[in-house]
């Protein structure tokens, strides 16, 4: 009886964790950037891209030219806003990815 109890508990706690990650509607998002040459840079991108209405969490990552960014659930990230913001921080977008549970989608770089 125990183990019955036992294994129906970790059975649900399992189903839990991945109905959450799985069916998750919180989009991400990996922007192209150039001109990212340093921590600051790093820093100035996450601080602006982090004001816009939707946004969770930005990481940037200078080395590769890459900025991630989680948007709440029932939120999308405008193309044109992100655009602005990395242009008035000094940087230049080249490509937004956009990832959903199940499908991606790349836009078009900005040559």
């Amino acid at each position: 009886m125990k183990n019955n109890l036992i294994t129906t508990i970790l059975i649900t706690a399992v189903i839990i964790f991945f109905s959450q990650s799985v069916f998750s509607a919180e989009k991400h998002y990996q922007l192209k950037v150039n001109g990212l040459v340093c921590p600051f840079c790093e820093y100035n991108i996450e601080k602006k891209l982090s004001k816009l209405d939707g946004v969770l969490k930005v990481k940037a990552n200078l080395k590769e030219g890459l900025v991630n960014i989680l948007v709440a659930e029932g939120k999308t990230l405008p193309e044109d806003a992100v655009r602005q913001q990395i242009t008035d921080a000094g940087f230049t977008l080249k490509g937004i990815d956009e990832h959903e549970p199940g499908k991606i989608k790349t836009h078009s770089e900005n040559k």
